[in-house]
Formats: structure tokens, sequence, C-alpha cells
């Protein structure tokens, strides 16, 4: 079989325009081959062809049918990060293996609210998040070990692991990466924090990428 692979690379006079019906054939028994099941892969012939070879110039593609039990999109923006957690805990919350509350939202055993803290409908509070009193969480995914004050909102965000988050904060359609640290009074509207930053006290901050330098 690989010989009649090799046969369908044209030789230097073929290139030059002669024996047009020989090369002809070559392209020919190059589409029977790709049609018989036992020729090689589609790669093969792909990579033995010369660079101006019809089959060069097509586009290598595959597509995988997942069944309704999994969960597939596409991982391209920050949006699609923040779309892709709350699907987790909304339409696609069987993937998570817990058992989700009266209140339709996860909250770790560990996990401890203060007084007249509430977290929403598909929210998620990970294990030994921490908050203080009169907080509420909106649609929202707060990862393990989070220490967050009293008075917090947060809203449509993503808050990673170890991340402390000040008294009085605001917090909306935001990513906050792990580490991060919002001092109080501060808020945040559709940004993304880079791990390790630090959000002075009172700063307000909207639309913005933020990374430590």
């Amino acid at each position: 079989m690989m010989s009649q692979i090799s046969q369908l690379q044209p030789n230097g006079s073929e290139e030059n325009g002669n024996n047009k019906d020989v090369l002809q054939n070559k392209k020919l028994l190059l589409s029977q081959l790709m049609a018989n099941a036992s020729t090689p892969s589609f790669h093969d012939i792909y990579a033995l062809n010369p660079v101006d070879s019809d089959i060069k110039r097509t586009h290598k593609c595959a597509v995988y049918i997942a069944n309704k039990s999994k969960y597939c999109a596409r991982l391209n923006s920050i949006q699609a990060f923040c779309d892709i957690n709350r699907d987790i805990v909304g339409d696609a919350n069987h993937l998570l293996g817990y058992a989700f509350s009266a209140q339709n939202n996860i909250i770790h055993p560990s996990a401890l609210l203060g007084s007249k803290t509430t977290v929403g409908p598909q929210c998620m509070v990970g294990e030994g998040s921490e908050m203080g009193d009169k907080c509420s969480v909106k649609k929202s995914i707060i990862g393990r070990h989070c220490r967050i004050g009293s008075n917090v909102k947060i809203v449509n965000s993503v808050v990673m692991n170890h991340v402390n988050i000040g008294d009085g904060c605001w917090v909306q359609g935001s990513v906050l990466c792990s580490n991060v640290q919002v001092q109080e009074r501060a808020s945040v509207k559709d940004c993304q924090i880079g791990s390790g930053f630090v959000v002075t006290a009172g700063g307000e901050y909207k639309g913005e990428a933020l990374a430590k330098k």
C-alpha cells in the first residue's frame, strides 16, 4: 500500500505540465485509496503529498457527538469561563456529583456563613470558605478556603481559591483568581483579576484586567 501512495506524488515533468493524463489518473487513484477503509489514515496520506497538492488544500476536521450526560462548551474567553462555571451549578449540575440544597445551591458542609448571609440558587460555596454577616451571593461560584467579610455583595462572578474579600465590598460580573485580596469597601465590576493581585481599600474598577506586576 505504501508503494501505491508513493506513486501519487508527481515528478518534476508532471509538475511542469507534461503527462497531465497520468497526473489525473494518480489523483483518481488517490480518491479511490481514501475511500477504501483499508488504506492509511488521512494524516498519513496528507504527510506524503507535496505542499501544492490538492489534498494539502483541504481542511482536517473532527466531530465528537456526546450524549446528554456529557457537557461540552468552547472555552476561549473570560466570559465563556464564567458562563461554564455557572452552567456547572445550573443546567449541567449532574457533573458535580454533589447534592443540591432546597435552595438549589451547593454549600460545602465545612463552609461557614454569618448571620443573615444569603446564597442564592445556582451558586456554590467551596470547602472551608467563610463569610461574614449580611452577605449576598447570587449566581456565583466561591472556591475553597476563601475569607469574605461582612456586608459583601457577589453577583455573577467566579471567586477562585484562597481569596480574601474585606468588609463592604461589591463584586459583580468578575473573575477573581486564586490568592486575590480585595480590601474593604472596594468595588469591582466586569473585571478579571489575576492571581495574587491586591485591590486597595475603597478602590473602584470597572471593565479592567488587573494583574500583579
